[in-house]
């Protein structure tokens, strides 16, 4: 049985399958998998993927091992850094429809990220922001009739802190046991992101500010017009995506533990009560570069993008890549190490149908994907654990089942960028997967040529 480590407990746990009872009472035939999503207002950079990419080998082992995942992820398509480059792009006039404009272009680069690394993007349920406002608006003022929210004198809706700890006592007990000692609950926070130390009442709702938010913004008869707060986006989500039941694995990366995952677990037990939200929180660490944390001013955030130059197999030497290590390790990414595997085209070999043992029992311990890879090499040579579980390999089945193109316009764009890319035209290329992609359709750049699918609608 699958054992993984949980953040909230700090130790290892069995993972139980749903045929033998599951997590929620009663039982179900399936597991409730969230991952937290993309705030969709830049492109992902890689340490952004990698914890998409661990997410994923939890979920191609669960899927693997009988466990009938149900996986979501949310799409963050409002926050403060969304409305602001709305606002940049479009203007103070900037409205809802110019901030889903806005948005959609990195969702669609982010969904062709995904598929590059190897994500399982068609198994994914995917749910906006944006299209669960009016549950979110429904949570907000449950909380505030509860008693756990209030409305400030500027028209935002703030959770309380205080009375939830007096009736639950285990505020942050996600980052530590001792989380409140020495710290004192302070006055309101409004932005979305904030450290340890300025522990405060956070914002559920966002009353509209036209000086900065233009004029996007959603009207309520209690709340007003504004916009969700970050941290209740999840809880709705979560509560909306798996009707209501329990979430079995919650996955998202290290820097989410606080103030996000924290604030997510106060507000959903606050109206479901102790441990009836999420029983297991899976958090993967930091992706160094050159040893140093990802920042704009070292210069060193780097996306697919910037592999552009080794396709078609940069996605697949970077999944490669990030499988060298334990998903609770941090992790030291070395440009040069990558460009010398994207030069030798690094490509992982062809699966046999035996497993082996060894390799199954490292996935069992705590998903020490890592290990099982290096057993799994070591042996003939070759992968012996099938593609479903590493997804290192090439997916025929996928490849095969890819729609077939039979729009005609569809088809002559792509026989033309087949051409520039024999020619290397990579100019033309890029301008013809643009007319392609305005049609409806994603282009797929694989290790087995060029790929036509529909694009992928949220």
């Amino acid at each position: 049985m699958l054992k993984l480590y949980n953040t909230l407990t700090k130790r290892l746990e069995e993972i139980p399958k749903p045929a033998r009872g599951g997590f929620a009472s009663g039982g179900k035939d399936h597991l409730n998998l969230y991952t937290c999503g993309p705030t969709v207002y830049n492109s992902a950079h890689i340490g952004n993927l990698r914890s998409y990419i661990l997410a994923d080998f939890l979920y191609r082992t669960l899927k693997f091992e009988g466990y009938n995942p149900n996986w979501v992820m949310n799409i963050t398509d409002i926050d403060d850094k969304t409305i602001k480059g709305a606002v940049e792009k479009f203007g103070v006039a900037a409205s809802v429809v110019n901030l889903r404009e806005f948005t959609e272009v990195f969702i669609d680069g982010f969904l062709q990220d995904l598929r590059e690394v190897n994500v399982s993007v068609d198994e994914i349920t995917f749910v906006r922001v944006t299209n669960v406002m009016p549950q979110i608006q429904e949570f907000i003022v449950e909380l505030i009739n509860k008693g756990y929210a209030y409305k400030a004198d500027d028209g935002s809706v703030y959770f309380s802190i205080e009375k939830y700890q007096a009736d639950f006592g285990d505020y942050g007990e996600l980052v530590g046991e001792k989380f409140l000692e020495g710290k004192k609950v302070g006055a309101r926070v409004a932005v979305d992101e904030y450290e340890k130390e300025n522990l405060s009442d956070f914002a559920l709702w966002k009353a509209h500010n036209e000086a900065t938010d233009g004029q996007i913004f959603w009207d309520h008869p209690v709340l007003g017009k504004g916009r969700p707060g970050w941290h209740i986006e999840c809880s709705v989500i979560n509560r909306v995506a798996f009707n209501g039941e329990v979430t079995d694995i919650h996955t998202g990366g290290v820097d989410l533990i606080f103030p996000h995952h924290t604030n997510e677990i106060a507000q959903s037990q606050a109206l479901l009560g102790k441990n009836n939200f999420v029983h297991h929180w899976f958090h993967s660490e930091h992706l160094l570069v050159d040893g140093k944390k990802m920042s704009k001013s070292l210069g060193n955030i780097y996306t697919l993008k910037d592999f552009s130059e080794y396709k078609p197999v940069a996605g697949t030497v970077f999944r490669s890549t990030i499988s060298g290590a334990h998903y609770q390790s941090q992790m030291n990414f070395l440009m040069e190490n990558f460009k010398h595997q994207g030069r030798l085209k690094t490509q992982m070999g062809r699966q046999a149908e035996n497993i082996y043992d060894g390799v199954l029992a490292a996935v069992d311990d705590n998903l020490n994907i890592p290990k099982a890879v290096g057993l799994s090499i070591k042996h003939n040579n070759g992968f012996i654990v099938p593609y479903e579980v590493f997804g290192l390999g090439i997916d025929e089945s996928k490849i095969k089942n890819l729609e077939a193109v039979t729009d005609p316009a569809v088809i002559r764009l792509r026989d033309q960028r087949l051409q520039a890319r024999d020619l290397k035209d990579f100019v033309k290329s890029d301008e013809l997967r643009k007319h392609i992609e305005a049609l409806g359709y994603e282009v797929l750049d694989t290790p087995e040529g060029q790929k036509i699918k529909k694009k992928i609608t949220l």
